[in-house]
């Protein structure tokens, strides 16, 4: 999708052949996003799967995390914010 690869045993991810430097939480969301195949995930849900039942449920986090994988992953724009409801992986 995109033009990205994940490579899950190595945990790590590619776009268009270049190498990106993930942080587990990056690598975590874009897992995510990518599972979804084009559905809307909420910033709950990514804060359950990706972070720690102890993680704040008003913390910006996620907000943060996904604001950086999307200058990591370049353009074109590859994650979609669907206002009110989450994220996606774009067309």
């Amino acid at each position: 999708t995109g033009g990205v690869s994940l490579d899950q045993a190595r945990r790590s991810a590619e776009r268009d052949g270049r190498l990106l430097r993930l942080t587990p939480k990056e690598f975590g969301v874009l897992e995510q996003l990518l599972a979804a195949g084009g559905d809307v995930i909420s910033a709950e849900t990514l804060l359950e799967r990706v972070w720690d039942e102890h993680a704040d449920p008003f913390t910006n986090a996620v907000r943060i995390t996904v604001g950086t994988l999307r200058r990591k992953l370049g353009d074109p724009p590859l994650i979609e914010t669907v206002i009110g409801a989450g994220y996606r992986i774009g067309p």
